[in-house]
């Protein structure tokens, strides 16, 4: 995990935003064209960081997704990604930009699967590509997860 460490990474954005340029992009080359976009905004992952542990695993691409703590009460999470494919670094990059600068619950309550389906991504992406961005999903959630249960437990220690 990396903590407050300081990269540029590609902006936060709403869920609206996100399907307002999907909807203005009504040709599927286009909009693959776009998502291939959104994965060059993402900041390169430093080589020390791509290891078997940030990998997420169930993608036939690699990819690699790395969570920062950020400070503040409660601290939010941001995300570091990359993938060895443009489309799948496009893919991650909206997960990136769904997820980031939010509380671990905050992303624990996000409907990524809904999302993946309201931009009618499945109907769009072969099935090994559909796989991997959950396989993507359940790995950001499984990191929220943690760093949800690791805050109530610190929370419990102090508490004591």
């Amino acid at each position: 995990m990396v903590r407050d460490r300081e990269a540029k990474l590609v902006k936060t954005v709403t869920l609206d935003e996100l399907l307002e340029d999907f909807e203005f992009l009504t040709d599927w080359q286009d909009r693959y064209q776009y998502i291939i976009e959104l994965g060059d905004e993402l900041t390169p992952m430093p080589d020390e960081l791509k290891t078997e542990e940030t990998r997420v695993q169930g993608c036939v691409s690699n990819v690699w997704l790395v969570p920062e703590v950020r400070g503040g009460v409660p601290p939010t999470l941001r995300f570091l990604a990359d993938s060895d494919s443009q489309i799948v670094r496009g893919l991650v990059a909206i997960l990136v930009m769904l997820c980031s600068d939010r509380t671990a619950d905050q992303i624990c309550q996000l409907d990524l699967e809904g999302i993946f389906n309201r931009l009618e991504l499945r109907r769009h992406l072969s099935r090994s590509r559909s796989n991997g961005f959950y396989s993507m999903i359940q790995r950001i959630q499984r990191l929220a997860e943690q760093h949800s249960e690791r805050e109530a437990s610190d929370e419990g220690v102090s508490e004591n």
